[in-house]
């Protein structure tokens, strides 16, 4: 079997398994307790409550528009691959039989946006999307450029989760921040794991003996650039080191316990590919 074809099976196993994870958060917690969490399957609660519309046909009604306008900027195959995956999502949410986990509305919001941001990473990692606000957000920034898209998504979920204030009951709105922060965490963390890493910009006198002790006692791989100071115009060597976040305190420790003097920019890093850390 080909690497490419590997490739495509794993990303088609993971976003089968992502949208059997979103839908069960819908149909187990957030669906029957009524938290709205926003995007449109959020508009589809606010009209399944009020006009018996279903959840998943607001969704593909709303999204297909969107998918066909953006097909050409998406490329061909993640654009029908994504849309494949909104239209089964969608389905999903309306008919798998799953009965309520809870009545309770606290462990509906929790849960409920746990679980479907698992599900939403796993689509995402599996090369997909289901569209909604994120690309009408999208959309809109290249008709007007100065609307940034993250403000747009603020925008278009906040209006939903209000909505919900006045379709359900006010606590409904605030369990639908609540699931939404959730959710975006989860998709965050899925995406990147939960081994982050951090990079360090290392600058010192010292710098020859600072990566001797790193690549001796740390096995870790060290990289010197070659660098100006601008105000004294001298040529130091800037020492590039990324390192698991259970070795920072290990780095710091050999650094400055070498050049005390020392100047250190440390940055969290959301994914490292190769030697040591996550493969290709």
């Amino acid at each position: 079997m080909s690497k490419t074809l590997r490739t495509e099976l794993k990303n088609d196993l993971l976003i089968v398994l992502g949208l059997l994870v979103a839908a069960a958060a819908y149909r187990l917690y957030l669906v029957p307790n009524q938290v709205v969490a926003g995007g449109f399957t959020g508009v589809g609660q606010l009209l399944n409550h009020l006009m018996g519309v279903g959840v998943g046909t607001v969704n593909i009604l709303l999204n297909v528009p969107l998918f066909l306008i953006s097909m050409k900027s998406m490329g061909i195959k993640f654009g029908v691959r994504s849309l494949i995956a909104m239209v089964l999502l969608s389905l999903l949410i309306d008919h798998i039989p799953l009965p309520p986990a809870t009545d309770d509305m606290m462990l509906a919001a929790v849960y409920g946006g746990a679980i479907s941001g698992i599900g939403f990473g796993l689509i995402l990692r599996g090369s997909a999307t289901t569209g909604g606000t994120d690309m009408l957000a999208s959309l809109l920034h290249r008709v007007v450029p100065v609307l940034k898209v993250s403000y747009a998504i603020f925008f278009f979920d906040g209006l939903v989760i209000i909505a919900s204030a006045f379709a359900f009951e006010p606590q409904a709105a605030m369990y639908g921040l609540i699931s939404t922060f959730l959710c975006n965490v989860l998709i965050d963390l899925v995406l990147e794991g939960p081994n982050s890493a951090h990079s360090f910009f290392i600058i010192s006198d010292k710098s020859e003996e600072i990566a001797a002790k790193i690549l001796k006692e740390m096995d870790r791989g060290v990289t010197a650039l070659e660098a100006t100071g601008m105000y004294s115009h001298s040529h130091k060597q800037v020492l590039l080191c990324v390192v698991n976040r259970f070795e920072t305190l290990r780095l710091r420790r050999i650094i400055f316990e070498a050049d005390p003097r020392a100047f250190v920019i440390s940055n969290k890093t959301n994914e490292v590919l190769g030697e040591g850390f996550k493969p290709v």
